[in-house]
């Protein structure tokens, strides 16, 4: 009898990349990676926040790349506004096909770093997205990715600025 039985871990997501800021016009891509068990069900994308409710900041089409037995994967999904419980706006995609890797089968003892490496990134979901906004302030977008199997606490969420400044960059990275 095991005093300790070791608890599996539950679906869960987290960013492996993100930035900071939309830019109106220009592609914005971000990665989410399996930081628990592996899952079957698929997982969900969204944007939401005033600015989208308002009609203020659009996004067009997903698209999303993945990597199937060393082969990279490019799909476009459609990402519809669509109209939660409480009436505001998000943008959000589901995609029930996409499979969750296991986070704790990555890096297999004796593996060296390149290959861990390699084994790390190929298990990423990376997504792309173009903005539209052509207001003057920064207004704020949430972008949630959630698996469909632990929605609540499985989730990966990060705050986002907009601009329609194309050289954002340039002028606030001195």
């Amino acid at each position: 009898m095991r005093l300790f039985a070791r608890k599996p871990l539950p679906v869960e997501l987290s960013f492996s990349t993100c930035g900071k800021i939309l830019i109106d016009g220009l592609r914005f891509s971000f990665s989410i990676e399996s930081s628990g068990r592996e899952s079957s069900k698929g997982l969900c994308v969204s944007f939401s926040g005033e600015a989208i409710d308002s009609g203020e900041v659009t996004l067009s089409e997903l698209e999303y790349l993945e990597n199937k037995g060393g082969k990279v994967i490019s799909r476009k999904v459609d990402m519809p506004l669509v109209t939660k419980n409480d009436g505001k706006r998000i943008y959000q995609a589901k995609l029930k096909s996409i499979y969750i890797s296991d986070a704790s089968k990555r890096i297999a003892d004796g593996q060296t770093i390149e290959d861990a490496l390699s084994s790390i990134i190929s298990r990423d979901i990376r997504f792309k997205v173009t903005p539209h906004y052509h207001g003057d302030g920064e207004p704020e977008v949430m972008l949630n990715v959630y698996p469909y199997e632990n929605a609540l606490t499985g989730s990966c969420t990060q705050w986002l600025k907009v601009t329609s400044d194309q050289d954002w960059f340039e002028h606030n990275l001195k």
